[in-house]
């Protein structure tokens, strides 16, 4: 039997203080330090981090304009995968735990500004996560001793950036993460609309 996760209880409040400034993923550690004192099952290996409930945590200073990385393949990986259960990039992004900060400029500390849950199960998302990567590994596909920086295509909404250890990043822009945060709100008021 599968459940509909909307609310993780007893995980990251709005205004707890983040005892630390970000550097190099340290914030997503303590997210996920903070999620296993609290009683969660965190994976620390590959695959979504909550298994047992489906979701992925991640993190984000509010007012960073990056794209999102998703998470990351070798280009082999990328072409023996489709857009399907199993892809560590698809189970990655169907339900994510979004927690974000910001720091407070009369104090200076970290602060959480919001967390919650967005499913991004929707099918127009699914459907342009999709073509985004059919377009991604099509080119890795058509170019097997090319190794490219940046794998875009016009008008996606997400692409793949190449890592030193050889492995691409799946990254969503930042636009594009905001159109998919919003469909994910509209879907979950839409759940309590009644006749």
């Amino acid at each position: 039997m599968s459940f509909n996760v909307t609310k993780l209880n007893k995980a990251i409040e709005v205004g707890t203080i983040i005892p630390m400034t970000e550097l190099g993923g340290n914030i997503g550690r303590w997210v996920e330090d903070q999620l296993e004192k609290n009683g969660y099952s965190v994976n620390r290996q590959k695959g979504i981090d909550l298994h047992q409930l489906g979701i992925e945590v991640k993190t984000r200073k509010i007012d960073s304009t990056s794209a999102h990385t998703v998470g990351s393949m070798s280009p082999y990986d990328i072409i023996d995968n489709d857009w399907l259960p199993g892809n560590n990039v698809f189970d990655k992004v169907q339900k994510q735990y979004r927690v974000k900060h910001q720091i407070n400029p009369l104090t200076g500390d970290n602060l959480v500004v919001s967390a919650q849950i967005y499913d991004f199960t929707d099918i127009e998302i699914q459907s342009k996560l999709k073509e985004s990567w059919d377009h991604c590994r099509q080119v890795l596909v058509q170019n097997p001793n090319y190794t490219f920086e940046y794998i875009r295509g016009q008008d996606k909404w997400a692409y793949l950036e190449l890592q030193n250890n050889g492995y691409y990043q799946f990254r969503i822009t930042s636009g594009y993460m905001d159109k998919m945060e919003k469909i994910s709100n509209t879907n979950k008021s839409k759940l309590f609309v009644f006749g």
